[in-house]
């Protein structure tokens, strides 16, 4: 596999897109990314869950009657906002129950994951899967990706889910500019509204700011925004902090989004679930964020406001 992201996102992402081989003659073509999207999605969110699987469905069954805060015990268990209490995983599905127990699997997500899945239909999409008699065959082929973020950094997983998303815009005989902003075109833009701040950040360590894109797709502004700032924590003791705020139409792009952000901790609040940043809905028709109504938690330092512009694009 190519050693660059964009070689090793483009190689990934075409051995992701062969199981649309196992879609043909089942599927129309317009199916292949609302079935190998969420299944990516999901697989990311498997292997990060997967050190701690097994200590948080003991916790869950040792407390699941005891009156306690469960949301809270998990979330500190799996060092990230969200968890899953399913017995199962892609790989231990089986091959006679497999529709009934993934159904299981992706209903015993916290909420704020589950939400991904919704987003696709993905329920109805499992239905027809086990009905065209692939649905094994698809976990089984996920089964063997590794997409942890120690193995497929961000920058590398977005490309992944674009190129992903070209595909399938070529499927819908859509063009790809509809989708996504290249990703030269979001490093520049990306620089152009930070750069400026670079003296600002050094002199004021621990800084919190804002960004705000009200058309954020899958979240690539957002994340090379926040690796941006992230580069200042190694040369401070106190790193400043990004936090990101997004609107997105789409509800695919929405779910893509709100995955990654569940994946992206806070240093100074490493339990915050940024995803509830990301709002689904038109900006034009429907700002969600009308007046600049972003904040942190009661108690913490009040945020120095920075809007950026989003596109269209991704």
């Amino acid at each position: 596999m190519a050693e660059n992201g964009n070689g090793r996102a483009t190689t990934l992402a075409d051995f992701i897109w062969k199981n649309a081989e196992d879609l043909w003659g089942d599927f129309k073509h317009t199916d292949f990314g609302k079935i190998i999207l969420p299944f990516t999605l999901l697989r990311r969110l498997e292997c990060v869950l997967e050190p701690t699987r097994t200590e948080v469905r003991k916790n869950y069954l040792t407390h699941k009657e005891s009156g306690l805060d469960l949301d809270l015990i998990l979330r500190q268990i799996t060092r990230y906002p969200f968890y899953n209490t399913s017995e199962y995983s892609l790989g231990t599905l089986g091959g006679t129950k497999t529709r009934q127990n993934l159904q299981d699997y992706i209903a015993q997500f916290s909420d704020n994951a589950r939400v991904i899945f919704e987003q696709f239909d993905f329920g109805n999409t499992v239905i027809r899967l086990d009905k065209a008699g692939i649905l094994f065959k698809i976990c089984q082929n996920f089964t063997g990706i590794d997409l942890h973020p120690d193995v497929v950094p961000d920058r590398v997983m977005s490309n992944i889910y674009e190129h992903l998303i070209r595909r399938f815009g070529a499927e819908v005989n859509e063009a790809a500019e509809d989708f996504m902003t290249p990703h030269d075109v979001v490093r520049l833009a990306t620089t152009l509204l930070l750069d400026p701040d670079d003296a600002l950040f050094e002199a004021h360590p621990g800084l919190i700011r804002t960004l705000y894109d009200p058309a954020c797709g899958t979240g690539g502004f957002l994340t090379d925004a926040m690796n941006h700032i992230a580069d200042f924590g190694s040369q401070s003791k106190i790193p400043p902090i990004m936090v990101p705020y997004g609107q997105e139409l789409e509800p695919e792009t929405h779910a893509v989004c709100v995955a990654g952000m569940l994946l992206r901790t806070l240093e100074s609040d490493p339990g915050r679930d940024l995803s509830k940043n990301i709002k689904l809905g038109s900006t034009l028709s429907n700002d969600q964020f009308a007046g600049g109504a972003v904040s942190l938690r009661p108690g913490q330092s009040p945020l120095r406001e920075k809007v950026g512009k989003g596109s269209k694009g991704r």
